[in-house]
């Protein structure tokens, strides 16, 4: 019989990065991002949360904005309301220190400004779970990782005939959505496929601080439709081979406002469309210790978009009428071979290609290509005790290449008592857009660096039924990409500053009644620092704390099950003091704070009969009115509703 790598490579044509098969299996407490391979999260050293289909589905969510928000280490921004974009932070970093992965492929937009992924183009409804990995990951994944890593997978089958299902809903602002899929298994073929719709009416994004301006556009509100599509199939060939493919896509179009940006006329109506998707194939082959799998991906964006600014400049008015188009292209191949070793743990090496491509309307289309390998090495020498090693060397065409390096340890103190901890660097190349765009493009610029660590006690009580997880992480990264203004609309990106972020993760349950009251906390207190930048003494965040974030974030709830069929969960959401960044009518770079603010909200579910629930959702039901980006709007007390079926 060939070896697996011979054979694996019989099929090197099939299309797209998933995270290996072992992904598919329906095992739900096993997780595969953190170490590449399925383990149990208990044998875990990197800090870990998994986000199920039946808590997405409670949350009811518009975007990822909700799902993700509120996480222990994780705080999402909402540009606007439904459809505006939404940049993720996690334990402090940038958006684009956090990469993001749907079913294993890596989804950043090459003609964004950091690489980063706009998560409001991605349905929920397509979702099975989330995992997240936080800390510096690049050891595992490469660019991007400083912060952490987010993995989307999308629904999968159970084994059996065709299930059909529809989930719909409608309420506040217009808003109407719905998801309809069917999934089916036998022992040699699985299939998953689905459609997502969602619409709303929307509010005004912009005029938070001066919404009797809002009287200047006579449409009142800033709408957003978006369609959603997915599937899966996997087919095992014979005991030894496993062919795999999948794709996902969105298409949106969004009405905002021109903002600052449009002085003059600040609501008037700028238009976005947008298209997305990703795809796979995959073969593994598995033969006595060895399992090799052989991806290829490809990832693409299409934007469309129709801006009008009017403003004044030097004393004359300017009424600007301009329309961009990008164009992003992401493509390569990726071949991992998982070896058991025996008592001896588990080695997996890996060699990735992987070519980003993008059309801003410049001159020229602007690509670069990163080669990488990699190394991780996971066993257990003592009883209670998981440690891993990972290294990875990654080359980028258009500056060098950098290594990292990863450690993390799972150790089973007591029977109820486990510590935990991670330590690492992460790596960020510069963007397509940091490097080339013709006004602020920069060919000098390095590689962001970061090196984190993190350590954690996860603790139980009272016979199991309270838990929870204390981590404290700190991460330092340098070589920080900034946009440096150097007069009205001009400047350019530079390596500016160093920063330090610090912070404790609590997250935590307890069975207040068992199979009736269950209490759920997740809190994050942050320090964020930006060293001061020798280079320009006048930069307004030396010494700062990053934008946006937080110092304290809390989400508790409570899941009621006073019968069966009915599930309550009230929520509470705390958000502390933040900073923000406007400019002022010289261009110049203005602080601003963002007030704390506390929001409520209440979900419920009920199970008619096996088939058929309904359910409700109520938020920010005491109307509390907030910001998530300075002068921006946020929904007001909004209510849902709808119904699932399955046949």
């Amino acid at each position: 019989m060939a070896h697996p790598l011979l054979r694996a490579g019989l099929l090197a044509g099939a299309a797209c990065l998933s995270l290996p098969a072992f992904a598919q299996e329906e095992l739900p407490e096993l997780v595969v991002t953190p170490n590449r391979l399925p383990k149990s999260i208990q044998e875990v050293g990197s800090a870990t949360t998994v986000i199920t289909r039946e808590e997405i589905e409670r949350e009811g969510p518009k975007s990822l904005h909700d799902v993700l928000n509120g996480q222990p280490g994780v705080q999402t921004i909402e540009n606007g309301g439904p459809g505006g974009f939404v940049s993720v932070f996690m334990r402090g970093t940038e958006s684009r220190h956090t990469l993001v992965l749907i079913d294993g492929v890596r989804i950043g937009d090459p003609t964004s400004t950091g690489n980063e992924i706009d998560l409001s183009l991605i349905p929920p409804g397509d979702i099975d779970r989330i995992e997240i990995v936080r800390g510096p990951q690049s050891a595992l994944y490469g660019s991007d990782a400083i912060g952490g890593v987010i993995n989307i997978i999308t629904k999968r089958a159970r084994k059996g005939p065709p299930v059909w299902r529809l989930r719909t809903e409608g309420g506040s602002y217009g808003t109407f959505s719905s998801n309809l899929s069917v999934s089916g298994a036998t022992d040699d073929l699985s299939y998953s496929f689905g459609f997502d719709q969602f619409h709303s009416d929307g509010f005004k994004r912009y005029g938070y601080r001066v919404p009797r301006l809002a009287a200047l556009d006579p449409s009142g509100s800033d709408p957003v439709n978006r369609y959603g599509v997915y599937g899966r199939v996997s087919t095992k060939l014979n005991d030894w081979l496993t062919f795999e493919s999948g794709f996902q896509g969105s298409w949106s179009k969004i009405q905002f406002d021109g903002g600052e940006n449009s002085a003059l006329a600040p609501f008037v109506p700028n238009f976005q469309t947008a298209w997305q998707g990703s795809a796979y194939q995959k073969a593994i082959a598995e033969s006595g210790p060895f399992r090799t799998t052989l991806t290829t991906f490809e990832t693409r964006f299409v934007k469309d978009l129709r801006v009008r600014q009017i403003y004044d400049y030097l004393g004359t008015t300017y009424d600007d009428q301009l329309r961009y188009n990008y164009r992003g292209t992401r493509l390569g191949a990726e071949l991992q071979e998982d070896i058991k070793l025996n008592r001896f743990g588990t080695m997996t090496l890996g060699a990735r290609y992987e070519q980003e491509k993008a059309d801003t309307g410049a001159p020229q289309t602007r690509s670069q290509s990163t080669r990488s390998a990699y190394a991780l090495y996971q066993v257990s020498p003592i009883e209670r005790l998981d440690i891993s090693l990972g290294a990875r060397l990654d080359d980028v065409t258009t500056f060098g290449s950098f290594a990292t390096y990863r450690a993390t340890a799972s150790y089973m103190v007591a029977p109820t008592t486990r510590a935990h901890g991670s330590i690492g660097t992460g790596a960020k190349a510069p963007s397509l857009y940091q490097l080339f765009d013709g006004f602020y493009g920069n060919l000098d610029l390095k590689a962001e660096t970061s090196t984190g660590y993190d350590v954690g006690i996860e603790q139980t009580f009272l016979d199991g039924d309270a838990r929870v997880d204390v981590t404290y992480f700190h991460n330092k990264i340098a070589n920080l990409i900034d946009f440096v203004s150097t007069g009205p609309f001009t400047g350019a990106y530079f390596n500016v500053n160093k920063a330090r972020i610090s912070g404790v993760e609590v997250g935590g349950d307890y069975n207040l009644m068992p199979a009736f009251a269950k209490l759920k906390v997740a809190y994050t207190w942050l320090d964020t620092h930006i060293d001061p930048n020798p280079t320009d003494p006048n930069d307004v965040d030396n010494g700062a704390q990053l934008l946006r974030r937080p110092r304290h974030a809390l989400r508790a709830s409570i899941v009621l099950t006073p019968t069966r069929e009915l599930t309550i969960e009230p929520i509470v959401r705390f958000i502390g003091a933040r900073a923000d960044k406007i400019y002022d009518v010289n261009f110049n770079e203005v602080r601003v704070s963002l007030k704390p603010y506390t929001r409520f909200d209440l979900v419920a579910d009920y199970k008619l009969n096996s088939n058929v629930s309904v359910f409700a959702r109520g938020e920010n039901l005491t109307n509390v009115k907030y910001e998530n980006v300075y002068n921006y709007g946020t929904a007001g007390r909004s209510v849902y509703a709808g119904v699932q079926m399955t046949w």
